[in-house]
């Protein structure tokens, strides 16, 4: 009766739940897949500034999945702000700092708001047969909306399970002006776009 599933962000989402036995679901395993947040830029000089990559690199999270009857799943997930870093590999190590300072205090308000959070309210199957569509909440910077996430699901050989997706979401509907600089030329887009491989176990 029980499997897994998870998701993610865009920059998205635990405790740990009992199965229909009361045994601990399927968890994150830390070390194993990723989850991205693409930043492109826009304004004037957009096309001459970088855009962003950044990952969040702790989820702590666990699943229960009821799989005669999705109604009786959930998720919930957990991101750590103060380890979300920015990648951005063709920019310099300097470059790199100054837009970690910028997120880490203008835009995620890391002392502030330590997590980001994502809960289920419904899990529903997709098209296919390894998909579905997560509804939850998703709270960034104390600003909480409600989402969409398409995933799918895959079991491995170890007995593990695998979820990828991606997922758009806007700043601003959290509150969040995006990031401008040089008087608006080069600014941040407003829709982010996450990109994640987690491992369960």
């Amino acid at each position: 009766m029980k499997a897994f599933l998870v998701i993610a962000f865009a920059l998205a989402t635990t405790t740990a739940a009992a199965a229909a036995a009361a045994a601990e679901g399927p968890c994150v395993v830390p070390g194993l897949g990723h989850f991205y947040v693409h930043a492109g830029t826009a304004g004037l000089f957009g096309a001459f500034a970088h855009d962003h990559i950044i990952e969040a690199q702790r989820i702590d999270g666990c699943a229960v999945i009821d799989s005669a009857d999705l109604a009786h799943s959930s998720i919930k997930l957990t991101f750590t702000t103060a380890e979300i870093r920015v990648l951005d590999p063709k920019e310099s190590a300097t470059d790199r700092a100054k837009v970690q300072r910028t997120m880490e205090a203008e835009v995620l308000r890391v002392s502030e708001y330590p997590r980001v959070v994502f809960e289920s309210t419904q899990i529903e199957r997709g098209s296919a047969a390894d998909a579905v569509r997560v509804h939850g909440n998703l709270t960034i910077r104390g600003k909480t909306q409600p989402v969409i996430v398409p995933l799918t699901l895959a079991r491995v050989e170890d007995g593990s399970f695998r979820a990828r997706g991606e997922y758009k979401f806007k700043q601003t509907s959290f509150g969040i002006q995006p990031v401008s600089l040089a008087g608006g030329t080069i600014k941040v887009k407003d829709e982010l776009r996450t990109e994640f491989e987690l491992s369960l176990k």
